[in-house]
């Protein structure tokens, strides 16, 4: 049964989840967090770096991109989440986590770069 997280604040190099506050880039799955997530590459999200997400049990992601966009999403891995119809948003961090906290509860993944 999917965990109900509620992201209760975000700034710049910080994000508070269900009262507890992250310094490092953060993946929310349904029952998890995964905290201190690092990409293969610095500011590109692969598929290899999404390789401990069961993506049977994703319904919608939502990946903050960063305070201004820096992290990139590559082709590759918006091809996944295509081929599986699975629904996603990619928006600078704030908007990202606003738009996770108001989309109906369930087997949301959210993919947040805190920074840049």
């Amino acid at each position: 049964m999917p965990v109900n997280f509620v992201i209760d604040a975000y700034r710049f190099g910080s994000i508070v989840i269900n009262g507890v506050e992250y310094n490092s880039d953060v993946i929310i799955t349904s029952n998890n967090i995964i905290s201190d997530w690092w990409r293969k590459e610095s500011h590109l999200v692969t598929k290899e770096d999404l390789d401990m997400i069961d993506w049977g049990k994703v319904n919608s992601v939502f990946i903050g991109n960063g305070e201004t966009s820096q992290m990139k999403v590559a082709k590759e891995t918006i091809e996944l989440l295509e081929r599986r119809h699975i629904p996603f948003i990619i928006m600078r961090t704030p908007i990202a986590v606003r738009e996770y906290n108001r989309f109906a509860h369930g087997n949301k993944l959210g993919i947040f770069h805190i920074t840049c």
